[in-house]
């Protein structure tokens, strides 16, 4: 089971666990499922707020990767009932299932004492998911990226018009999201009692200011505060984008646990190879639409 499997990572990991076995997966919007379905999942259109709401799908489930969440909410308390609320009703909703493993993707710097929310409110659900009990997995993802998700449409548009959110020095590890689906399938497979936290980054990490050279123009950046970035944003993508968004995007996001690659055998992707994976991915998409026009 993928909750929140609307957004690229969840794409990106129903992909990769299709190919094993049974997937099913939750979305909150109708028009987020046919694509899933279409990947061959079975998909449940329900928000995650409640266990009774998850109890009746969980029934021979073995996994249960937890990605409902995010920052990009409309206030504190959103972040907190979307990130920690979402994890005491999957965890909840497993126990009493039967379900014997939980998958989560978390963040670099989570922690229940973090001064901002989001961080604060990863803390927390993690917290809740390396005391259920359950056989866990904890992965603390840097910023995963492929086509679509906000931190990666901000990094390219901000390159596309020049400007950098925060300093420029805060450092990156990004991640390619096929391979944080690729270190998710690794842990499923696992035979043997799975249990520990782990970080999962790109091989290489890089300045804010070095992404924006690999992105962008050979030209200077511009840096915006998390104020004035959230605003610069919410014009340009026409979607609001909170300045708790921001605001973690001027953070560092790097490594800060034992890394999930090594442990389960998994190769990363250099950004700018994967940079090219997704140019690759996207032709390919505009390609097989203009055949299926005519």
């Amino acid at each position: 089971m993928v909750t929140g499997a609307s957004g690229v990572l969840g794409h990106a990991i129903v992909r990769a666990l299709v190919k094993r076995d049974e997937v099913r997966a939750t979305v909150r919007r109708p028009e987020a499922s046919e694509p899933l379905r279409a990947l061959g999942a079975k998909v449940a259109v329900l928000p995650v707020e409640e266990p009774d709401e998850l109890i009746e799908i969980l029934p021979r489930v073995h996994t249960i990767v937890h990605l409902v969440g995010g920052v990009n909410q409309p206030s504190d308390d959103a972040i907190l009932a979307a990130n920690h609320g979402s994890a005491l009703a999957a965890v909840a909703a497993a126990r009493e299932a039967g379900t014997r493993r939980v998958i989560l993707l978390s963040v670099p710097g989570a922690s229940v004492t973090h001064e901002h929310p989001f961080l604060r409110a990863k803390g927390l659900a993690e917290e809740i998911v390396v005391q259920s009990g359950l056989e866990h997995a904890v992965l603390r993802s840097s910023h995963a990226y492929g086509l679509g998700g906000l931190w990666f449409t901000a990094t390219v548009m901000g390159a596309d018009h020049g400007f950098v959110i925060g300093d420029g020095s805060q450092r990156w590890a990004p991640v390619l999201a096929d391979d944080v689906a690729g270190v998710v399938a690794a842990v499923d497979d696992r035979s043997d009692r799975v249990e520990g936290t782990w970080s999962l980054g790109g091989p290489k990490e890089l300045t804010a200011d070095e992404v924006f050279a690999i992105e962008g123009e050979e030209v200077e950046p511009t840096h915006l505060d998390p104020d004035a970035a959230a605003e610069r944003l919410t014009t340009l993508l026409d979607v609001p984008v909170s300045v708790r968004a921001t605001q973690l995007f001027a953070m560092s996001s790097v490594p800060d646990a034992p890394g999930a690659a090594d442990a389960f055998d998994v190769r990363t992707t250099g950004f700018e190879d994967g940079l090219r994976a997704i140019a690759a991915t996207a032709e390919a998409d505009v390609g097989a639409k203009v055949e299926e026009d005519g």
